[in-house]
């Protein structure tokens, strides 16, 4: 937003953090946007109130907060992530415009009251616009927006043979690299295991690949190593790193030889609905073959002449996908073209461009 040159200010609650670095610094962000906090009672640091109360308390004071400071502002818009505070955004009266990441599971009658007050509402997929409208809310204010990428970081990049050296990596071997959270929600396992399956089929077929995890959390990574071991995989076979900033992961994909997003066979809402996953958007922006489990929402963004697909939770189909990429390389080069092409399409910039387009006002926006 501040890039396109509005004046934005970011609203932040008071409540316990444990990172002390300055937040810019630890995000490495400019500085072209302001942090404003709005006080409140945090509840969730306060020892004397239960866990399970404790986050409802919290929000009921921020909310109360935000009322009160709304009113004293000239903001032309507000844009939020979040459908717990819209009561609040929607009593100042300004323009919301409300990006969901999900779908709320009770209260659906009030919460699609309170989108078709919205000016707009941005959702991540189209199969969760589509579940959105079903439930009511106004097809004209609801559009869909993916996730994106920062495709100025995908640029002067080193060499493949260097970044494999930076990094440590067997040169002998094809790299298959997957770099992003081990799980999501903290338990719901996305698809590492059918990486490892997957690989140890082709060690067996004596294909020389090599899988390269870098993500979290820790203790998943370690779960996941021990698992791989048990299923007879070897540090000659695979290795799992900590999760790096989000600066140096241009150079970890440049590492690899070939990106896999998978997914295991769920009807989870997050693998059928809602998820787009930044570290798509950052496989087509580095320009390497993806290999992609056909899950609905990346239809969003990819097809069959961008990416090479697999059935989701299916190792076998994965080790044929791999073999595929490695056999034909002439249409897998050219996949990561096109890939790297609808990246260009989807930085946040023109994302935001986009959202913002579609809200009419004369005014210059302070978001």
């Amino acid at each position: 937003m501040a890039a396109l040159k509005h004046k934005v200010a970011l609203l932040a609650p008071t409540i316990g953090n444990t990172i002390r670095k300055d937040p810019f610094s630890f995000y490495g962000v400019p500085r072209s946007f302001t942090i404003e906090h709005v006080p409140m009672f945090d509840a969730l640091s306060s020892k004397l109130i239960p866990g399970r109360f404790a986050f409802a308390i919290a929000m009921r004071s921020y909310k109360k907060s935000l009322k009160k400071y709304l009113r004293d502002s000239s903001f032309d818009l507000l844009y939020a992530r979040s459908p717990a505070i819209l009561p609040a955004l929607l009593a100042s009266g300004i323009p919301v415009i409300l990006e969901l990441h999900t779908l709320p599971r009770r209260g659906r009658k009030r919460f699609v009251k309170q989108c078709n007050q919205c000016a707009k509402v941005v959702c991540l997929t189209s199969p969760m616009r589509h579940e959105l409208v079903q439930w009511g809310a106004d097809p004209k204010r609801v559009i869909v927006e993916g996730d994106a990428v920062d495709i100025k970081r995908f640029t002067k990049l080193p060499a493949i043979k260097t970044a494999k050296h930076e990094w440590n990596l067997p040169t002998d071997r094809v790299i298959i690299g997957y770099v992003g959270s081990l799980v999501t929600f903290d338990s719901l396992k996305k698809g590492v295991d059918v990486i490892l399956d997957a690989v140890l089929m082709l060690r067996k077929q004596k294909i020389p690949v090599f899988a390269w995890f870098v993500g979290g959390p820790s203790n998943w990574k370690e779960k996941y190593r021990k698992l791989a071991l048990t299923k007879g995989l070897s540090s000659h076979d695979m290795r799992f790193d900590e999760a790096v900033f989000a600066s140096s992961v241009p150079e970890v994909l440049q590492a690899c030889d070939i990106c896999v997003y998978p997914a295991p066979a769920s009807k989870h809402v997050f693998f059928r609905r809602d998820t787009s996953p930044l570290k798509l958007f950052e496989y087509l922006a580095v320009g390497k073959p993806s290999i992609v489990a056909d899950i609905p929402p990346v239809r969003d963004v990819v097809d069959a002449t961008s990416v090479k697909f697999f059935h989701p939770g299916s190792a076998t189909s994965l080790a044929g996908a791999i073999r595929e990429v490695l056999n034909k390389k002439t249409e897998a080069a050219k996949r990561a073209k096109n890939g790297k092409v609808i990246a260009e399409h989807h930085t946040w910039e023109k994302r935001m461009e986009r959202i913002l387009g579609v809200v009419k006002t004369n005014k210059r926006k302070k978001l």
